[in-house]
Formats: C-alpha cells, sequence, structure tokens
C-alpha cells in the first residue's frame, strides 16, 4: 500500500516536523506580537492620561468646571476612547464623558479603585501595570481601562481658592477607558495572513520533499527492491541499475556484488553436489544417509540398491535398525549417534531374506543444514565365507593330527566290548550257564564301554561341526578347555605329558562359539605337545618332566586363560611372526602353519586377546583374555572341577 511506503512516511515525517516547527515560530511571533501591541498600547494611553491630565490641570486649579465638561466631552467623544472620567478622593464621579454616571460613587473593591486600596492604607504611587485593566465591554470587545492619580501639589493646597489640606496626597484619579477592538482587528488579521504564509509554505516544503524523495529515494529504492525480488525468485543474472553515488548506490552496488557472489557460490555448490552425487553414487560400497534422531533413511547410493534388492522408495520407508539384528540395532543405537563408530562382522539382511555380513564405518554429520549419519558399509560375506572354510580346514587338519589319538580313544573302549563278548560267547559255547549277576555286571560295562565310544564320536562331530561367528552365545570356558582332553587326554598320558588344569570356581561366560573355541585350545595343546616332545627328542633336559600347566581366573570385567608347557620355547626373532597365516617351523608334513593364525582370528572375533610370553630353551606362555558375557547375568554354569591333574 502507498500509505506504507518509506517515502510517504519521510514526507509525512518531514511535514509534521516542519507543521510543528511552524506552529511553534508563528504561535511565539503572534505572542511576542500581541504582548508587544498591548504595551505599546498601555505606554500610549498612558501618554495620552498624561496629557490629558496635564491639559486639565489649569481648569482644575482655577476651578472652571465648564471648560473641564467640554475638554473631557471632546476627548470622550474620539472614536477609540470609551469613556473619560474624573474620581475626587471619596470615590465620586465628578466629571464624565458618560453624563448618566456624573455624582454617583464607586465602591473602593470596583476595578478602578482596587489596584489602590488592596489594602487599610491605600497606596500613593503606583506603576504603570498596576494602573491598568483590560476587560469586555458590553459589546463584546476588550477595552483597555487606565487611572491617573491627580496628586496634591503646592499650587493645590496653597491658593487662596482652594481648600484641600497639606497632608492630603492625592486628590482624585483619572480614568480612561480605551478600546482595543481595532488593535485585536489588527492582530487577527496578522494571525490568519501568518497561518495562511505557513500552510503554504509548509504544502511548498512537502511537495519539494516529494519531488527530491521520489527523485532520489523512492526510484532507487524501487530499482532496488525490483533487484532484491529477482534474487529471491532465483535471478542473479540481472543486476540493479543504481547509478548515484549516495548510500542508496553504494547499497546497490554492494548488492550486485553480493549477487554475483551468491552466483559463483552457486556454481560452485552445484559443483560440489554434482561431485558428491558422482562419489555418492559411484562408491563401490554401498553408502546410507540416516536421520540422527530417527535413523530414518534419507538416501542411498545405486550400490546399496543392488546389494540389498531394496527400490530406493523402499529403503526411503525404511529405518537403518531394520536392516540389523535387534542385538547389533540397539549397539548402532547407542552408539551412532555419539561419535564416529566401526562395527566390524554385523549381519543384515536383504529383502530375500537371507543375509549378508558388513563392516559399518558411521559418523554423526551436517548434511544440508540437517543432522544425519553418514554410513560406509563395506560387504564382507565373501571373507566371512572364506575364513569359515579356512577354519573348517583347520578343523580338518587338527582331526588329522589327532586320528592316532583319536583311534586309541576309541580302541579302549572297543577292546572293553570285544573282551565282554568273548566272555559271553566262550560260556555259551561250553554251555556252561552265566550267573546273572556276572551277566548284569558285564553288560552294564559293555553299555558304559559303548556310551564312551559314542560320546566321543559325537563330540568329533560337534567339533567338526561348520559354525558361524554370529552363532555366538555365553560359553563356558572351563568346560571347553575340558572338552579338549575327551580326545587328547588317553594320547598325552601315553606320551608321559603331565597335565595340570587349575580352573577357578563360579567363571563368568564369554561370548563365543563353542567348538571354535576349543580348536583353539587344541591348537594350543597340540603345538605345547610337540614343543615338549621336541626338547625330549632332541635330549634338551632329559630329567625335567613334561608339564602342560592351564589356569583360568578373572581380572576385572575380563575371563583370563594361561597355557604353559615345559618345551623348547619361541626364538625372540620368531615370535613377532607365529600368527602369520602359513607359517610353521614344523618339518614338513607335519604342520600347516594355521592353526595360531586361526586362532588369533577366532579369539579377535571374541572380542579377546592373545599373547605369548616365551623364553628359548624353558618353554611358552600363552596368555588369552576375554571380555566378560554381561548379557547373561543369570547364566550359570556346570559343575566342574576346579583343579585336576592328567598324567
Amino acid at each position: 500500500m502507498w500509505y506504507r511506503s518509506l517515502g510517504f512516511k519521510l514526507i509525512f515525517a518531514v511535514g509534521g516536523v516542519t507543521v510543528l516547527v511552524f506552529a511553534v515560530f508563528f504561535y511565539g511571533t503572534l505572542q511576542t506580537q500581541g504582548r508587544e501591541t498591548l504595551d505599546e498600547m498601555v505606554r500610549s494611553v498612558h501618554l495620552a492620561s498624561e496629557i490629558v491630565r496635564r491639559s486639565l490641570r489649569y481648569d482644575m486649579l482655577q476651578y472652571q468646571p465648564e471648560r473641564l465638561h467640554r475638554a473631557i466631552d471632546t476627548i470622550g467623544g474620539h472614536e477609540r476612547i470609551e469613556k473619560v472620567r474624573i474620581f475626587n478622593a471619596l470615590g465620586q464621579i465628578i466629571y464624565s464623558s458618560d453624563k448618566a454616571e456624573m455624582g454617583t460613587y464607586l465602591d473602593k473593591s470596583a476595578e478602578q479603585c482596587y489596584a489602590c486600596h488592596t489594602r487599610e492604607e491605600p497606596f500613593e504611587r503606583l506603576e504603570t501595570s498596576k494602573r491598568t485593566r483590560i476587560f469586555r465591554s458590553e459589546s463584546g470587545y476588550r477595552v483597555l481601562g487606565m487611572i491617573n492619580p491627580i496628586y496634591n501639589e503646592p499650587d493645590c493646597f496653597s491658593g487662596s481658592c482652594h481648600v484641600h489640606p497639606p497632608d492630603q496626597k492625592v486628590l482624585g484619579v483619572l480614568d480612561i477607558d480605551v478600546s482595543l477592538e481595532g488593535m485585536d482587528r489588527g492582530l487577527e488579521r496578522m494571525r490568519t495572513h501568518m497561518l495562511l504564509l505557513a500552510c503554504a509554505a509548509v504544502a511548498a516544503i512537502s511537495a519539494v520533499m516529494a519531488v527530491l524523495i521520489h527523485r532520489f529515494l523512492n526510484r532507487p529504492l524501487h530499482h532496488l527492491l525490483q533487484g532484491i525480488e529477482r534474487v529471491g525468485s532465483g535471478d542473479l543474472s540481472t543486476p540493479i541499475l543504481v547509478q548515484s553515488r549516495d548510500e542508496i548506490g553504494v547499497l546497490a552496488r554492494s548488492f550486485n556484488t553480493m549477487t554475483e557472489r551468491l552466483r559463483a557460490s552457486e556454481r560452485e555448490i552445484r559443483e560440489s553436489e554434482e561431485k558428491y552425487r558422482s562419489l555418492f553414487e559411484n562408491d563401490p560400497n554401498p553408502i546410507f544417509v540416516v536421520d540422527l534422531e530417527t535413523f530414518r533413511i534419507l538416501d542411498v547410493n545405486i550400490r546399496a540398491v543392488e546389494t540389498y534388492g531394496y527400490s530406493r522408495e523402499e529403503f526411503l520407508a525404511m529405518s537403518f535398525l531394520d536392516l540389523a539384528e535387534e542385538k547389533d540395532a540397539r549397539k548402532i543405537e547407542e552408539l551412532a549417534t555419539k561419535a564416529c563408530i566401526f562395527l566390524p562382522r554385523v549381519r543384515h539382511r536383504r529383502k530375500t531374506g537371507n543375509f549378508l555380513y558388513v563392516n559399518i564405518h558411521s559418523c554423526p554429520r551436517l548434511h544440508l543444514g540437517r543432522d544425519v549419519i553418514i554410513a560406509n558399509i563395506a560387504d564382507i560375506t565373501d571373507r566371512v565365507q572364506a575364513e569359515a572354510q579356512l577354519i573348517q580346514a583347520g578343523k580338518m587338519a587338527t582331526l588329522g593330527e589327532m586320528s592316532a589319538g583319536v583311534a586309541h580313544e576309541l580302541n579302549q573302549p572297543l577292546n572293553a566290548i570285544r573282551i565282554g563278548c568273548e566272555f559271553f560267547l566262550k560260556k555259551v559255547r561250553r554251555g556252561e550257564p552265566i550267573d546273572p549277576e556276572v551277566m548284569a555286571k558285564v553288560a552294564s560295562q559293555m553299555v558304559d564301554q559303548v556310551e564312551r565310544a559314542a560320546g566321543i564320536i559325537n563330540h568329533l562331530r560337534e567339533f567338526g561341526r561348520k559354525s558361524d561367528a554370529f552363532e555366538m552365545e555365553p560359553v563356558d570356558i572351563n568346560r571347553t578347555i575340558a572338552d579338549v582332553f575327551t580326545v587328547l587326554g588317553q594320547q598325552l598320558r601315553l606320551r608321559q605329558i603331565d597335565v595340570v588344569l587349575d580352573l577357578a570356581e563360579d567363571l563368568p561366560p564369554v561370548l563365543g562359539v563353542a567348538n571354535r573355541l576349543e580348536q583353539v585350545f587344541l591348537n594350543l595343546v597340540m603345538n605345547a605337545r610337540d614343543a615338549m616332545e621336541e626338547k625330549r627328542q632332541r635330549g634338551d633336559g632329559e630329567a625335567e618332566a613334561m608339564v602342560l600347566h592351564i589356569r583360568t581366573s578373572r581380572h576385572g570385567d575380563r575371563v583370563v586363560v594361561t597355557v604353559s608347557d615345559t618345551g623348547t620355547g619361541i626364538p625372540e626373532g620368531l615370535r613377532e611372526r607365529i600368527f602369520e597365516p602359513f607359517f610353521t617351523t614344523k618339518e614338513v608334513g607335519r604342520g600347516t602353519g594355521l592353526g595360531l593364525s586361526i586362532s588369533y582370528g577366532i579369539v579377535k572375533e571374541c572380542g579377546g586377546t592373545i599373547e605369548v610370553h616365551s623364553e628359548e630353551g624353558c618353554g611358552a606362555t600363552f596368555r588369552l583374555t576375554f571380555p566378560v558375557c554381561s548379557d547373561f547375568p543369570q547364566w550359570a554354569p556346570a559343575p566342574r572341577t576346579a583343579r585336576r591333574a592328567m598324567g
């Protein structure tokens, strides 16, 4: 609207200020002019009163009433003089241009008398301002009245014709009333002329201001606003055409410079977005842009669509947590919003329902003005499967190395069963009756041996089963260690190796896969066995007993397992390489070089650590630590023996 424009507001403000200034100026001028005119009128009336008093002095000294009456009538007949009167000391009007009031008395409270008689003793001398009064006539116009005391002079009280005593100071008062109608009419005309002049001046100033504001303000501002609207609508190519060198011109040039920079920034942003989109879409890994608070998927690249099988629209309707299992989803929700994280071996679900294994690198970021999480997904399914195959191959190699010991373990129950069967067959051939008690005892022993053989076979089958790292569950580390000696115990006894198990009571579980952890301890025990036999074959310390010592304990929130032997030890130069794949110090045909490498990977999968302490010729100690499984506080392990020796 026009009345909201800056030009109108400026004109209105300048006009208002001008009106106020003129009003104050003319009001002060009129007030001053009125006071000065009135003061001049008072001086003129005072002068006239004094002239009249002096003119009548002689007639009053000679006491010539007729001449006094004629003089007063002549003076009172002037058009601007309303009335001329003379009062005596008693307040009686003795001469007046108005014959009707002659001889009348005035009260001391009358306006002509009040100035002198404001107290019991009247004033003898009054200032001119005190002797002046202004009042309204019966016709409504103003009248200026002035009293002029007639003093008792020496000529008055010394003359023979007068009877005024010398001590009488004032003989009477001359009162002249002059009309102010002409003066007021002149002041009114002056007021009207000045008002018209002020209105004309305000109108002229406002018109000039309107022209100047339109020329130097409205028009440049209009161009400036048009430029701003063009920029607001996205047009950054049209500059603002303002040529003035004032502040608006500087503003327009600054705005044009800003527009040029915006155009350059927009071009850079467009190029950056194209570069980002190109990198985003062509990254070999799936990338997700996820809302920081809700974990809703905001954007995905083409690789994510290809890997997971969902369309982009389906992804945008999903939560990133929907892709993971509940346990991993809770971990992502808890950690991903706080800092950059790396989550290895997370299992995600494809649209087909199949699983893939991924490593997640994620960081919270500010993206396009929004708090998001950028998640880079590395598909490690092939690597996990290859590792599983390698671990399985290691199991098979371990089983192959244990074949002699397993055969011996199975041979014992089979021999017992054969002996029982031969006993029954012998009795049958001889036709001899079998004592029921003896038959029951032999049959019971045969059943025990069958169960023992079945247990060994089942254990081997469970150990050889292909396991998945994502089948992790609470594992009793003591039971896993004890299971190792189900298949190796007899073999170690035959080789005169003493086994000392120092297993802590009430040990909390660790998170892992039981048969994989068993594979770790099998590898360590078999390596210890080979090292101690090698030391005995070389003749290094024949008198020293071969002892395998396994100890478990808890240190804070970690379960610690140490496996120590009295073998040959590991030379210092080889300690850093023993966990490398295919590295072995055994002769060809006896080792694959995969045992410790696979064990290292399994321990890392469980969140644990493995390290070795050894001196050449003094045996070796492997120290393994595992985090306590805190998700299963009510888990209770099966009863076990805290300390057991085999040998």
